[in-house]
């Protein structure tokens, strides 16, 4: 898969030189603003805007990034690779979560949770799990009530709507 080729090599690069977290801030950010800026993806996108306006147009965007991290951007731009770039994020965060041990866990609600609750959940998934959660937490209040736990592969809904249709389907 491309998108793991490119996580892996910007994972060593970053891992040489010691900028993990800075590199995963950054990759968040263009994934972000990839995502979300129809403008700034269909320019980036454009065949026929070299790659030079590319990289003036995105050093401007990125003026506060240091220049060794905004080679990573420059090469997935020079690259062609952008339209990659939440699959390439995922699995450079997956690698990282990884040599930290560390699992991220969605948990779904209806309201915001108090800092005692996150606490406690975290607390009652870090023992369950044996690693060090790093907590998303998701706002959705068609659940009702209770909540929906997203490890990996694994959901624990625990929410009254699902509990609401278990009860449809059994009667």
């Amino acid at each position: 898969m491309i998108a793991q080729r490119y996580a892996t090599a910007i994972y060593e690069i970053a891992k040489e030189n010691n900028k993990q977290d800075e590199i995963r801030e950054i990759l968040n950010l263009l994934t972000e603003k990839y995502n979300e800026d129809e403008n700034f993806r269909n320019f980036l996108s454009n065949p026929i805007v070299t790659i030079e306006e590319k990289e003036k147009f995105l050093k401007k965007a990125f003026s506060f990034i240091n220049p060794e991290s905004f080679n990573i951007i420059n090469y997935l731009v020079s690259k062609d690779r952008m339209n990659y770039i939440s699959l390439i994020r995922d699995n450079y965060v997956s690698f990282l979560y990884k040599e930290e041990s560390k699992l991220p866990v969605v948990a779904i609600f209806t309201k915001e949770l108090s800092e005692a609750q996150k606490e406690k959940l975290i607390k009652k998934l870090e023992k369950k799990y044996g690693k060090k959660i790093v907590l998303n937490l998701e706002i959705d209040e068609s659940i009702i009530g209770g909540g929906i736990i997203k490890v990996g592969n694994d959901v624990i809904n625990g929410s009254i709507k699902h509990q609401i249709e278990d009860m449809k389907r059994i009667f």
